[in-house]
């Protein structure tokens, strides 16, 4: 796998994204021969759709979704070795049992594929969240296709 700094952006990702692309890969190292993790591929159960609009553009629709940065998450891959672009949760309240948890995946194009599963919360089951315990990608790529239609988002599905 290629290192972080040496995958290809059409443009500079975020200062949280950067720090979590230096940090997270050493501490996977780390946690690994342990049984733990600190980095793992996206599934493509997790697909929600591409959109034709900037990274800047989706961090902003998520913020008007009530979507939250989640600096915490482990970083997200691709199959092909694309690092993501960025992790996002939306929890009903900071207690709430669940939440909506959607990476972001820039394309060479610029343009951004979305990820999404909804998963216990770590705030409040940090076991059951780590351990993927009741993980459900069709129920989040379903609930965030419907945030974005209701924003007039078009997905791009393929």
């Amino acid at each position: 796998m290629s290192t972080p700094d040496s995958q290809s952006e059409p443009a500079p990702v975020d200062r949280v994204t950067r720090l979590r692309r230096r940090v997270l890969p050493a501490l996977h190292r780390i946690k690994e021969p342990l049984g733990g993790y600190a980095i793992c591929t996206l599934d493509p159960a997790e697909y929600v759709g591409t959109v034709s609009r900037t990274l800047d553009e989706v961090r902003e629709t998520l913020r008007r979704l009530e979507f939250e940065r989640e600096p915490i998450a482990s970083l997200k891959r691709r199959a092909d070795g694309r690092l993501s672009a960025g992790s996002w949760v939306r929890r009903e309240s900071p207690l709430a049992d669940k939440q909506l948890h959607v990476t972001l995946v820039r394309e060479a194009t610029g343009v951004v594929e979305l990820y999404a599963h909804r998963e216990y919360s770590w705030l409040t089951h940090p076991y059951r969240h780590y351990t993927f315990s009741e993980w459900e990608p069709e129920a989040g790529v379903e609930r965030m296709r419907e945030l974005l239609a209701d924003r007039d988002l078009t997905l791009r599905l393929d």
